[in-house]
C-alpha cells in the first residue's frame, strides 16, 4: 500500500509552480506547440480564426490564470499583455472579454484530445 504525503506533494506542486510561473514565457508553451493544438483541433472539426486569442495563447493563458494565485481574467490578460509587450510585439486590450470568448469557444473534447 503507498501512503501520500500531503505536505510532500504539496510542496512539489508549488516547486512545479514556481518553475512555470518564474519563466517569461507563456506556461506549458514550451510542450503545447502550435501543431499538437491545429492536430487536435483539425481532429475535432473545431475552426478557429487567427487574432491575439488563438486556441495556443488561449490555453496557456488559462494555465497560467489557474496556476497563479491571482485567478482573476483581469490579471491573466495583463500578463498577456506584458509577454506581448517584452517580445516587441503590439499589446492587446486590457478588456477581458475577448479572452473569456475564446476561453468557451474551446469545449471540453479539446483539452481530452490534448492530453492524449
Amino acid at each position: 500500500m503507498r501512503y501520500f504525503h500531503q505536505g510532500r506533494f504539496r510542496q512539489q506542486v508549488k516547486h512545479l509552480q514556481h518553475q512555470f510561473l518564474q519563466d517569461g514565457n507563456l506556461p506549458f508553451s514550451d510542450i503545447l506547440s502550435t501543431e499538437l493544438i491545429k492536430q487536435a483541433l483539425t481532429t475535432l472539426k473545431i475552426g478557429w480564426i487567427d487574432c491575439v486569442f488563438t486556441p495556443l495563447v488561449t490555453l496557456c493563458v488559462f494555465l497560467g490564470q489557474v496556476l497563479r494565485a491571482d485567478h482573476s481574467c483581469r490579471a491573466a490578460v495583463a500578463r498577456l499583455i506584458a509577454r506581448r509587450v517584452a517580445r516587441k510585439e503590439r499589446a492587446c486590450s486590457p478588456e477581458t472579454s475577448a479572452y473569456c470568448q475564446a476561453r468557451k469557444r474551446l469545449p471540453e473534447k479539446f483539452f481530452s484530445q490534448l492530453a492524449k
